[in-house]
């Protein structure tokens, strides 16, 4: 099998309206080989890992699945918060073997990086150095994902994140879409992250025209997939491709968008890796 094909996940995100129960079954049911387990209520929120994280491990190995990252919804540039939130990453960095995963994935805050000033990439880089030790001690990278309205909403602000903690621990989790609704071309973006991508989310949209993001078929937007699987293929990149499903149709219909996004990826996959090299 290609080796992308046996790598897609499903972030739970995409599946919110569900109960974490209901979440776990439908990406089983879908055939999903994993999942990318949301952080946060109404899944997997913090309350549930300090009290009940061997149940959740436990079902999620039930239906069969892979935990391909433990996904974090936080804030590193909130000095006022800063000691919670990093509190807060270090458990789940702490319970990644518990679910058999090597990577959590991480925000690093806002805002972007055009707003973003000293003080804020000093914050992240605070958090950075708090969290890098627990991921390496328990054998974890930390993948921070390239978010919009973040201070790695764009390749400069990544690779500076990047600069901050050049150790292995730490890579990202590359957004396609974010990358682009940011004007960025993947053809300089992914190889300039190469080796450090350790994630990767799957989503397609536009820009609306007042700037809002109008989130669409994973076939449909600004990101041409067939052009980002060959650029993941030059780079050998090994880790999962998260399918996210967002958008109304993924609040109105969360299993048919997931398994019609999923339908979409393996079509793609299979088409280019029919392509000459």
């Amino acid at each position: 099998m290609d080796h992308l094909a046996d790598r897609i996940s499903l972030f739970s995100q995409s599946l919110f309206t569900l109960s974490l129960d209901a979440a776990i079954d439908a990406t089983a049911e879908l055939g999903f080989p994993a999942i990318e387990l949301a952080c946060r209520e109404p899944h997997f929120g913090i309350d549930i890992a300090r009290t009940n994280a061997a149940t959740v491990a436990r079902r999620v190995r039930d239906a069969g699945l892979d935990v391909s990252a433990l996904s974090l919804f936080n804030s590193f540039t909130d000095e006022a918060a800063l000691d919670r939130q990093v509190d807060e990453a270090a458990t789940f960095i702490r319970l990644a073997p518990l679910f058999g995963s090597q990577v959590v994935k991480l925000t690093p805050g806002p805002p972007g990086s055009d707003e973003a000033t000293e003080h804020h990439w000093r914050l992240l880089g605070d958090a950075m150095g708090r969290l890098v030790p627990v991921a390496a001690d328990v054998g974890v990278r930390l993948a921070f994902e390239t978010h919009m309205r973040q201070l790695t909403d764009t390749l400069a602000g990544t690779l500076r994140l990047l600069d901050i903690a050049p150790s292995e621990t730490v890579g990202v989790t590359v957004d396609f879409s974010n990358f682009r609704f940011a004007g960025e071309d993947l053809r300089e973006a992914i190889p300039a992250v190469g080796r450090r991508m350790l994630n990767a989310h799957v989503k397609n949209g536009v820009l609306g025209p007042d700037g809002a993001w109008v989130f669409d078929r994973l076939d449909t937007g600004l990101t041409d997939y067939g052009e980002a699987l060959f650029l993941l293929r030059e780079a050998r990149y090994s880790g999962y491709l998260a399918i996210e499903c967002l958008g109304p149709d993924a609040t109105e219909r969360p299993v048919e968008t997931a398994r019609r996004d999923l339908a979409i990826l393996r079509e793609l996959i299979d088409e280019s890796g029919r392509q000459p090299a």
